[in-house]
């Protein structure tokens, strides 16, 4: 509900902007930081030297609402002052053990969110590992590699509301794919897999949308076979994100273009 691109333009100088994609994230967030979590459609604004334990207050959510926009009101409270933090603990025997043993559950805590990040890390280099030389013809391993994900990534009672659907691979995309510096090939499959479930389309990180005939005017570019040209993010870090571009054909089924960097318009 809050366009990051419209908040970043508007508030980039004043505060970072992190976007949480899925829930994993938001799974995360929680674990770290019980009491300032935030979900879809909001927006949490934490204040420098956050720490577990901070009052609600001090961390403000901001939620849509049909008055006051978000973004509106997101700069507005980047233009308060914080409240109070916790008074200091007092420096006596009693309470000094009370704060270090919340310290160390804070510790223990931390260290165990630790292990289990680095076990599906773990888990997630050895499944990608596993995808790699199954074929030796370019265009099926991918397509295994895209199946490999999809089955990974869409719950199996998700995957009849979120199916593959048709698509060629066009004659520039595993070389462009190959070739580029950009972004690794994981990410790559990640994001066809996004655009052939219709996720990419709900993901604001992706920022999909159609491509112009002419830079200077809002008309689509449509090709002779009347597929209309689409791209998105690869990556939404730096203003110069890769971008991967597709035809969308009236059938709907999917052709893979290449993947270029944000100026390169080109697609054949």
């Amino acid at each position: 509900m809050i366009d990051p691109a419209q908040l970043s333009q508007d508030v980039g100088e004043q505060a970072q902007i992190a976007v949480l994609t899925d829930h994993a994230a938001a799974t995360r967030l929680r674990n770290v930081l019980p009491e300032l979590a935030v979900w879809g459609g909001a927006a949490r604004i934490f204040h420098p030297g956050v720490r577990p334990g901070d009052p609600k207050r001090r961390h403000p959510l901001v939620l849509s609402s049909r008055g006051k926009t978000a973004i509106a009101k997101i700069k507005e409270v980047l233009t308060e002052p914080p409240t109070a933090p916790r008074k200091p603990i007092p420096a006596n025997a009693v309470d000094n053990d009370v704060a270090l043993q919340s310290q160390r559950r804070t510790i223990a805590m931390l260290r165990k969110e630790n292990r289990r990040l680095t076990q599906r890390l773990d888990t997630a280099e050895q499944q990608i590992a596993g995808t790699q030389a199954v074929y030796a013809d370019p265009e099926q391993q991918f397509r295994y590699e895209v199946e490999q994900c999809w089955l990974r990534r869409v719950p199996e009672a998700n995957r009849a509301n979120h199916p593959l659907i048709p698509y060629t691979v066009g004659l520039h995309f595993l070389r462009s794919a190959q070739e580029t510096e950009l972004v690794d090939r994981r990410k790559i499959v990640e994001v066809t897999v996004e655009i052939l479930t219709g996720i990419a389309a709900t993901n604001p990180a992706r920022q999909v949308h159609r491509m112009r005939a002419r830079e200077e005017g809002p008309k689509p570019r449509i090709r002779s076979d009347q597929a209309i040209a689409m791209r998105c993010h690869l990556k939404n870090d730096t203003a110069g994100a890769p971008r991967l571009m597709w035809w969308k054909l009236p059938d709907q089924s999917i052709e893979l273009g290449r993947i270029a960097h944000h100026d390169d318009t080109h697609l054949p």
